[in-house]
């Protein structure tokens, strides 16, 4: 017995023994707690003041050096004192040191979100809070980047735990293959294991930064949440660890406090250029990541000493090394903030409200550091085997799993119950765009009244397919921007039933619809489809995002040069063969053309250039018998009429409103088609059913746009219609479409 208790003091005396020398043997250096407090710094600055830190992203990257920079150099002392690694000692120790941290911010987030959040975005919600919490939200975001609607769609509280997944991810892998490779070498010589390990991080790295190169340019969206493309910029930081000694041997020879100082000028500049002068259009990561992951590896290389006269000596002062400290949980707690506050106040986050968001996540940070983070790394399982904090954290991610189900299951529930109200509320004729009816006004009362439709919720989405729809087959199929786009909808009474085959005559072809442009001609398709149903039609759409059907080079999109100019190049001309080859009875075509601007290289007005850019197609097809309709684009102000106000201020009457003379942008290709005068084309305006007269004294002189329509949110985001107002526009833009067909239509008839 008491050789028993003998044996368990001495073991935890060693483990006591064991900690105090890996912290005494690895002290904080004040140079990487400088670069922590500068990445979660621009971080914080990017996510609140994009417009004045656009690069502030380069954050993570340069959070990822540091952490393949101290990790391999963990791994490889660990590996040169025992000649091997413990595995599941290692995976413990992240698992203590990262976990209740992260788990804990999880837990408020989805707490927050339940408390302020609309219903709609729960179920999304929850199930990327469980995505964060098992460290897989990066490869989440990567599927739903794929979809052009992912752009729009709101972000989520835990959105941020992508790098942190990444991270996890770089951790599971790389100590197993330190140890898979050293064990090899050293089977055939001691002495190859060192050559051998920079050859694997090396090599490893080249081929992870030829895929990022790759991916980057093939889909930016997916490149940017890519483990293996983020691969390089963790074992850049890994080739340090392996050449650490070597360099402060050089740095410790005459003139070499000088080479530090310029190396640590030259670092700083170059991170402070990539912040302020990268932005979301900078094909990242790509080739432009060498900026900051060569600048961070270059401060860590130079280390802690520095200069009088060098940068690194004033982020050496305590507050800068204390927001070193604190980064980790920051980091996390900052974007849950910025997410759920607008929900909370009911009002956009103003410069007022983004200082309190530092406040509020410097103070969570600090209570978290000391509260949760350092107990949790030292206390936490202290005397358990590895296996017991693993067990824990399984289970954890288990536990929030289930939490999850448990709120997505309500969130189906409540939505459910909102879409049969919705349903009930859709037979009135005071329902979304009915309630700007010409004569409603006196039926109806005010339209801009407070929502009874929540926003958002998948059932808004204008991404959307219903069941008589099928993409075309590949022998039928136009790419855009490599991706299939062309779909085939049979409304003719047979439904899911696959479209019959594209006729060939040189005629229009009786019965058949094309719905061609970019996303702000998908929102239409909720209207256009129960159009179709009512009136037997077969629907071709092919869309193409940020492009417009005009045969023009595409030089800006949303004030940004265009990134698809040869894609949509490539698209117009596929469509237009197309029309000319079969012409259907009617083409309805809409573009974003105030954010799509082409250049001919003449310099004339846009509606000059859009003219030129269609006039060719739209003479083919007049003199098929095709009739053109083309929908004037929308009125729209994200900031004023889009979800994110709705959702704070749409149970206030007139709560998201803007004047018509600055919501209603130009639309250079319905004044263009105006202008051609061409007998079968015609533009259907539907301004009068999202703009009229406020109808209120001392209110907006002149028309004024609303974000709540007869009790329907008009927008799913920013700029696109939620699917029920589209929908709620059916039977307006029936009648508009009847006129440019010589006959009336059918009514529109709901998908069931």
């Amino acid at each position: 017995m008491v050789r028993m208790s003998t044996s368990i003091v001495s073991a935890r005396t060693a483990r006591r023994r064991d900690r105090a020398r890996s912290r005494t043997s690895t002290p904080v250096r004040t140079d990487i707690q400088a670069l922590r407090a500068i990445a979660v710094g621009l971080v914080l600055l990017n996510h609140l003041w994009p417009w004045h830190v656009p690069g502030g992203y380069i954050g993570v990257d340069i959070f990822f050096v540091i952490s393949g920079f101290l990790i391999t150099s963990h791994l490889l002392r660990e590996h040169d004192r025992r000649g091997t690694i413990s595995l599941p000692r290692f995976y413990a120790r992240r698992a203590k040191r990262l976990l209740p941290a992260a788990l804990l911010v999880a837990l408020a987030s989805l707490a927050a979100a339940i408390l302020w959040v609309p219903a709609e975005r729960w179920e999304r919600i929850a199930r990327e809070v469980f995505a964060a919490s098992a460290y897989f939200e990066n490869w989440v975001l990567t599927l739903t980047s794929v979809d052009y609607s992912a752009q729009s769609e709101a972000a989520t509280p835990v959105q941020h735990y992508w790098s942190l997944s990444v991270e996890e991810q770089f951790y599971l892998v790389w100590p197993a293959l330190i140890l898979l490779v050293g064990w090899l070498a050293e089977r055939r010589a001691r002495g190859a294991v060192r050559p051998a390990l920079i050859a694997l991080t090396v090599g490893l790295g080249l081929v992870s930064f030829a895929f990022c190169l790759w991916l980057t340019g093939a889909d930016s969206a997916v490149a940017y949440f890519h483990t293996f493309v983020r691969g390089w910029e963790f074992l850049a930081g890994g080739a340090l660890a392996f050449a650490g000694a070597r360099i402060e041997r050089l740095l410790a020879r005459p003139g070499g406090s000088a080479v530090r100082g310029v190396a640590q000028w030259i670092g700083l500049l170059a991170l402070a250029f990539a912040a302020l002068r990268f932005t979301a259009e900078t094909p990242f990561p790509g080739a432009w990541a060498l900026v900051p992951v060569g600048a961070t590896a270059l401060l860590i290389a130079t280390g802690s000493e520095a200069p009088a006269w060098s940068p690194l000596r004033w982020l050496s002062w305590r507050p800068v090394q204390y927001v070193g400290d604190i980064s980790y949980s920051l980091y996390l707690w900052h974007w849950p903030l910025i997410v759920i506050l607008p929900f909370a106040l009911h009002r956009e986050l103003g410069t007022t409200a983004r200082i309190g968001v530092i406040a509020i996540s410097l103070v969570l940070a600090a209570a978290t550091k000391h509260l949760v983070e350092d107990p949790g790394r030292s206390r936490l399982f202290a005397s358990a085997r590895p296996r017991v904090p693993l067990l824990a954290a399984l289970a954890s991610a288990l536990l929030i799993g289930a939490a999850a189900l448990g709120v997505t299951a309500s969130a189906s529930a409540l939505q459910q119950r909102a879409a049969d109200r919705e349903r009930a509320f859709a037979a009135s004729e005071c329902f979304g765009a009915g309630a700007l009816a010409p004569d409603a006004r006196q039926r109806c009362g005010d339209p801009f009244g407070p929502a009874k439709v929540p926003p958002g919720g998948d059932r808004n989405t204008p991404w959307f397919s219903p069941q008589e729809c099928v993409l075309a087959p590949p022998d039928r199929q136009i790419l855009a921007d490599g991706k299939p786009s062309l779909v085939e909808c049979d409304f003719s009474g047979s439904a899911g039933s696959r479209p019959a085959e594209p006729k060939s005559e040189s005629k229009s072809t009786s019965g058949e619809v094309w719905l061609v442009g970019d996303s702000h001609a998908e929102h239409w398709k909720g209207a256009v489809y129960d159009l179709a149903r009512g009136n037997d039609w077969r629907v071709r759409t092919t869309m193409h995002g940020g492009c417009p059907l005009v045969d023009a080079p595409l030089a800006t999109f949303k004030g940004a040069p265009a990134k698809k100019t040869a894609s949509c190049a490539a698209w117009n001309t596929e469509v237009g063969d197309r029309l000319r080859a079969a012409p259907p009875s009617l083409l309805i075509v809409s573009l974003w053309g105030a954010a799509e601007v082409v250049d001919d290289g003449t310099g004339r007005p846009q509606t000059e250039q859009y003219a030129d850019g269609v006039r060719s197609l739209f003479d083919d097809l007049a003199r098929s018998g095709t009739e053109i309709a083309v929908i004037r684009d929308i009125p729209n102000d994200g900031a004023r009429l889009g979800i994110d106000c709705v959702t704070a201020n749409g149970n206030r009457p007139e709560g998201c409103t803007a004047p018509m003379r600055e919501a209603l942008k130009p639309d250079p290709l319905a004044e263009a088609a105006a202008g051609l005068g061409l007998p079968n084309t015609r533009v259907v305006d539907l301004t009068p059913r999202f703009c009229a007269p406020s109808g209120r004294e001392g209110g907006t002189p002149g028309p004024i746009c609303s974000g709540v329509i007869g009790g329907v949110p008009v927008f799913y985001d920013r700029d696109h219609l939620s699917r029920s107002y589209a929908k709620s526009l059916a039977e307006p833009l029936g009648r508009e479409l009847g006129r440019a067909l010589g006959r009336p239509l059918l009514p529109p008839k709901p998908e069931q």
